[in-house]
């Protein structure tokens, strides 16, 4: 495996997780959320999964993350470790190794590597470890990390650049998540979107906003081919 050459200034590839270091498509993110309504019903004592399911939708618009949603939106309190332990399950039920995003973090191996994700750090480190790409990143920033923000504000992306001493302009971004992307841009990070069910999702929200390059899927061929102008001499 050849090591490629990234252009002039580019230092750090940030990966979100869920929908972009796998397909959102494969059911692991639709099972989540069933388990969050569950979660609701039987320890929050919500009446329905219907009323969870309205209520849900109604502050995760706010949000943006079920977490605080619960808490922050809906005023419940519980234990964060029961429930990211329950919503987040056993990854291995629907994620196996990926080995095409292996590939193209090996080609970078003077590249500063990060995720961050909205999921909590230890269920994140779980998935990365099914799919086999545990080892590739020098940290994973998530929702214990983030406390009281997350994507897509502001803040979240500066405490990750502060923590992990990172400049945006010299960082590219991969996510799956259209209105993430736009306050990556806005803060000068070369943008990638990977294209599925959360970019359909969120079409015509964000203002004609175009990331820098998109892709189906996190792999090295396309990568090229999206963003030629991110390589020289490879």
């Amino acid at each position: 495996m050849s090591a490629q050459k990234l252009g002039s200034g580019v230092h750090t590839l940030l990966f979100d997780l869920d929908g972009t270091l796998y397909p959102i498509e494969n059911g692991y993110e639709e099972k989540v959320r069933e388990r969050v309504f569950e979660f609701m019903v039987d320890e929050l004592k919500v009446s329905s999964i219907e009323q969870a399911k309205e209520m849900w939708w109604e502050h995760f618009k706010v949000y943006n993350q079920t977490l605080r949603s619960l808490r922050q939106g809906m005023g419940f309190e519980f234990d964060r470790e029961k429930y990211w332990s329950h919503v987040r399950g056993d990854p291995a039920d629907f994620l196996d190794a990926n080995f095409d995003a292996l590939e193209m973090l090996r080609s970078f191996p003077g590249c500063k590597k990060f995720v961050l994700t909205n999921c909590a750090e230890k269920q994140a480190i779980e998935a990365l470890q099914v799919l086999g790409l545990e080892g590739e990143f020098d940290g994973v920033y998530g929702a214990d990390f983030m406390g009281d923000v997350c994507k897509p504000e502001r803040a979240a992306f500066e405490a990750v650049c502060a923590r992990a001493k990172i400049e945006p302009n010299g960082t590219v971004f991969f996510e799956d998540s259209v209105k993430n992307l736009v306050t990556a841009k806005e803060m000068g990070f070369t943008t990638v979107l990977v294209r599925g069910k959360t970019a359909a999702e969120e079409a015509g929200q964000n203002g004609g906003f175009k990331p820098d390059a998109t892709i189906s899927a996190v792999n090295l061929k396309e990568l090229r081919e999206a963003l030629p102008g991110l390589f020289i001499g490879a």
